[in-house]
């Protein structure tokens, strides 16, 4: 066994000799693997149900609906909104269980043995949405997140007359417009003159 410490900062390993001694033959053999350059480290487990190997069509965002055997509200609602069910077309999965009914008459692009457009991982069903959808809500999300932690920075252009100015401004730079405002500096005001 070959240990080394090169790369362990040293915080890291006064907090190690500290909890276990100065003696690394009596450490727990966990520690001692940790930092014997003999082991490789690899992972061993099988895949994790549901983990996506690879996208094979990136035009899509996807997303994994709650779909229970007797109730499927909640994915006929997002197909409502314009989401569509996956296909092996679309994903290349881990783990070949998540894949369910493959058509073995009709090709798939994901090497498997037929297409399937029901990719499940227990009670949840892969969905996709295209991307160029997906950007339009995020966007839409993005900004309502913004007007709600800063309201007064955004001003509605569609609510003022045409003749107003509209910009959009940080909340510091309206608070000291709105305190250096007054009747004389007044839009109206400039309008009499």
């Amino acid at each position: 066994m070959s240990l080394s410490f090169q790369n362990v900062p040293a915080k890291i390993m006064e907090n190690i000799v500290e909890g276990n001694g100065n003696d690394p033959s009596k450490w727990n053999q966990e520690l001692r693997d940790l930092f014997d350059t003999t082991i490789e480290p690899e992972l061993v487990s099988s895949p994790i149900s549901g983990k996506v190997d690879k996208f094979l069509n990136t035009d899509f965002h996807y997303y994994w609906a709650f779909d229970r055997a007797e109730r499927h509200e909640r994915v006929e609602e997002l197909r409502f909104a314009g989401w569509d069910f996956a296909t092996t077309n679309d994903v290349k999965m881990c783990a070949e269980s998540s894949v369910v009914g493959r058509k073995r008459d009709k090709e798939s692009k994901d090497g498997g043995e037929g297409f399937s457009d029901e990719i499940r991982s227990g009670d949840r069903r892969l969905m996709k949405l295209p991307m160029n959808i997906w950007r339009k809500n995020k966007k839409a999300q993005l900004i309502a997140g913004f007007q709600a932690t800063a309201p007064d920075a955004f001003m509605k252009a569609g609510a003022l007359p045409s003749r107003y100015k509209t910009t959009v401004m940080d909340s510091a730079a309206f608070d000291e417009t709105r305190r250096k405002a007054n009747r004389s500096n007044s839009v109206m005001a400039k309008e009499k003159e």
